[in-house]
């Protein structure tokens, strides 16, 4: 008896899924010293990256991991108005589109792909143990000797603690077991099913060691999800979780860009990548 499901799409490997959503930044402070950190799409053209990686000094550069196209006069930077956050966003053109409507793989056009992070709806109180041991992926640039541009890195890992520091913001931490390299601040944390635990945003040091000597830490998803509804971003591809949250804003159906036909097409699109991912991993 044939089974009345749709056929999945194939599948593609991790990093060659998710790996065209991630763009490196390049920066120069006031003395003409270079910086380089990591960034990723959201959608709409919205990048998130850590702070520190942005904040009192010039971006020079956005560069994407591969087909997308980006413009650096189109980046308008914003932070949290909590100072202690250790995030921001940047607004651009960004665009994946040539990539997900004119790029085949293996000659087919039913290879799922995406063009976007999806955020993951864990709120800071939904937190516990029961994340500790959790696989995940990072991504990031770290620089690489001999390489002659910057490289996207990807390393698997695990969730080793979950820490409430009691300096700086009062967010949860998830300590990784990927080694805190320099230019993966900023990156994201991915689950096995693609999505968002936390972002890379700092070293926890002793001593003023080297970062290569800490722990990695990755600041968890509230605090980006306040960044966006305190400027009503509402990027359409994670639509669906913002809509979910909506009562601990005190937003109402309306408030929302979407129509609910719209907003509809945005749960099933959701549903069905969330199914695909776990097939895809199981």
């Amino acid at each position: 008896m044939e089974s009345s499901k749709p056929a999945r799409s194939p599948q593609l490997p991790f990093y060659t899924l998710y790996s065209p959503c991630l763009l490196c930044v390049e920066t120069q402070d006031v003395n003409g010293e270079l910086g380089i950190g990591t960034a990723f799409h959201i959608g709409d053209g919205y990048l998130v990256t850590a702070r520190h990686v942005i904040e009192g000094r010039q971006l020079t550069n956005l560069i994407p991991a591969s087909d997308g196209t980006v413009s650096l006069d189109s980046a308008e930077v914003i932070f949290p108005s909590d100072p202690d956050v250790d995030l921001a966003v940047i607004k651009t053109d960004f665009s994946l589109d040539y990539y997900m409507n004119a790029v085949n793989i293996w000659g087919r056009d039913d290879v799922r792909k995406v063009d976007h992070i999806q955020i993951g709806g864990h709120l800071d109180d939904w937190i516990d143990n029961g994340l500790i041991l959790m696989k995940v992926v990072a991504f990031g640039y770290p620089p690489i000797p001999t390489s002659p541009g910057p490289q996207l890195v990807a390393v698997r890992g695990e969730v080793n603690s979950i820490v409430d520091p009691y300096v700086g913001s009062r967010h949860p931490l998830f300590i990784i077991s990927p080694m805190a390299r320099g230019g993966f601040s900023g990156g994201p944390v991915l689950t096995e099913d693609g999505w968002l635990l936390g972002v890379v945003t700092s070293s926890l040091l002793t001593n003023h060691s080297a970062p290569e000597l800490g722990y990695g830490a990755a600041l968890t998803v509230e605090p980006l999800w306040d960044l966006l509804y305190e400027n009503r971003i509402f990027p359409a591809s994670n639509a669906d979780m913002m809509f979910e949250l909506r009562d601990g804003w005190g937003l109402n159906e309306e408030d929302f860009p979407f129509s609910a036909e719209k907003l509809q097409q945005l749960k099933t699109e959701t549903s069905i990548d969330t199914e695909g991912n776990q097939s895809a991993n199981s």
